[in-house]
């Protein structure tokens, strides 16, 4: 029993330890800048990498002999990104990432090495592009939801109010961008047998959602606007004398 009770106390410490070395998450907002954190105990000699451990080892920032050192940049970072220069004496390494894109995601590794020794922290950086806008249409029989631009792969959704006993049939398409983002539409058959329901559209992904309604007029209000359609056009022929 008492080996037993060991055991479990040894795998709850190596879980904890588990957590508390997870390796930090930015998250970075797609076509913004973002900033990867880096802190170090400022020394002389000092030289500073930043690499994407998850790209095989790719080279996007160093820094040594006093000035930034980017030949050997790979192409996809060229132009995007920087240090703080006026903080490196403070012990601030971080990165700042412009423009950021899809291909961006993954783990980054920041290597700093001064007169008193070498180390290496890892940061995991997750591109998000939210829902911003949702559309929805009606064309005839079907109403059509809409969004673009999202990044990860979201999800669509259709309700009612009040809700319908009738099951909603849809069709949902998702594609992906040259950019990597995705665009996704759903088409929605209505039914003549639930009029006066207003039909929402959800896009939603971890990190927000957006609804879009579109209300289906009644049989009695569309009655009642052919009839004083009606009433209107021949006011207009018996006022104009048209016969």
């Amino acid at each position: 029993m008492a080996r037993i009770m060991i055991l479990n106390i040894l795998l709850f410490i190596t879980f904890l330890l588990s957590v508390s070395e997870a390796d930090p998450e930015v998250s970075c907002v797609f076509s913004e800048s973002c900033m990867l954190p880096c802190q170090f105990q400022f020394r002389d000699n000092l030289l500073i990498h930043w690499i994407q451990v998850s790209a095989g080892d790719s080279a996007v920032h160093s820094y040594y002999e006093g000035r930034d050192q980017l030949g050997h940049q790979v192409q996809n970072f060229k132009n995007r990104t920087s240090l703080f220069q006026d903080q490196i004496s403070r012990g601030n390494a971080s990165l700042l990432l412009r423009r950021v894109k899809v291909q961006d995601e993954g783990k980054y590794k920041c290597y700093t090495s001064t007169s008193s020794g070498i180390k290496e922290s890892f940061v995991s950086l997750k591109t998000e592009a939210p829902v911003s806008k949702v559309s929805i249409s009606q064309v005839e029989n079907r109403i059509i939801c809409s969004s673009e631009g999202i990044y990860p792969q979201p999800e669509l959704s259709w309700s009612t109010i009040p809700p319908s006993n009738t099951t909603l049939q849809n069709r949902t398409t998702v594609q992906r961008t040259v950019e990597k983002l995705y665009n996704i539409s759903s088409s929605l058959m209505v039914s003549d047998d639930d009029p006066g329901l207003t039909y929402s559209c959800t896009v939603r992904t971890q990190r927000n959602n957006m609804t879009a309604t579109i209300s289906k007029p009644s049989d009695l209000l569309w009655r009642t606007c052919v009839e004083i359609s009606n009433i209107f056009i021949t006011f207009t022929q018996q006022h104009l004398g048209v016969k």
